[in-house]
């Protein structure tokens, strides 16, 4: 285990880092111990034991733990189906810019991802702002016009089936103009108009085109810690299948 208990967590630093900027890393945090090591060669590296009783006390000096979807409060993000099928948890390869639970009326206010093992190569985390978003929209000539479609209270996103039945949820906008987003391009509702296509078009284009995202080369005992109303998370593309993380969702805290 890492030599840092749970009484040292830089809590408060990790808070106004998420309150500051919309994002917080906690690194070396005691979750993981090396397990065993695999065979080395050019696409594995050292596995990793966790604990999850670990993982849940340290969730929960940031909010209250959700097991909305799925049942449980702790969920493995590691491939377990095909490439291409499944939610972006249950595969490998990359991950388009996302917030979690957006489709639900009200999502989770942060996003915690536990790094137990890291892919050998790739599968780092990638973090675009609400700002940084807008930012991106503003260097392409029909920004404005996306944004202006994008600020309207007209979209929707599927469920991942994994969860269960899809809840009831009501249109709502993907850049408000509060401060806030909520995106995920694969979820989308079928049958957009021609004007949301264009702008949900655009809008990926500028993400991976035109956004200057940071990058997180993820290690085992990390915490990325999100704010899922104000940042979008992604991941560059990894095949090692035995790439580990642990997502805990929370609500703030009363």
């Amino acid at each position: 285990m890492p030599s840092q208990s749970l009484s040292d967590l830089p809590v408060e630093r990790a808070r106004a880092d998420l309150a500051r900027r919309g994002w917080a890393l906690l690194r070396d945090l005691p979750f993981t111990s090396a397990a065993h090591a695999r065979t080395e060669n050019a696409d594995t590296g050292p596995t990793y034991a966790y604990d999850e009783d670990a993982v849940r006390r340290i969730a929960s000096c940031f909010g209250i733990p959700s097991d909305r979807d799925g049942g449980r409060t702790v969920w493995r993000v590691s491939p377990r189906t095909r490439r291409g099928r499944g939610t972006f948890s249950m595969r490998a390869g990359g991950a388009g810019f996302h917030t979690d639970s957006q489709y639900h009326n009200r999502p989770e206010d942060f996003v915690c991802l536990f790094v137990v093992t890291p892919a050998a190569h790739g599968g780092d985390t990638l973090l675009a702002t609400e700002s940084s978003t807008i930012a991106a929209l503003g260097r392409h000539p029909d920004g404005g016009v996306a944004l202006d479609a994008l600020s309207r209270p007209v979209w929707r996103w599927r469920a991942p089936e994994v969860y269960g039945p899809p809840p009831m949820q009501f249109p709502t906008a993907v850049l408000p103009g509060d401060g806030t987003i909520r995106w995920r391009a694969d979820n989308l509702v079928a049958g957009l108009p021609p004007a949301q296509c264009r702008a949900a078009a655009l809008l990926e284009h500028c993400l991976t085109g035109l956004l200057r995202p940071t990058r997180i080369v993820q290690r085992p005992g990390d915490l990325i810690l999100i704010d899922n109303h104000r940042t979008m998370h992604a991941r560059t593309a990894f095949h090692d299948p035995a790439r580990l993380l642990l997502r805990v969702r929370l609500w703030a805290g009363p």
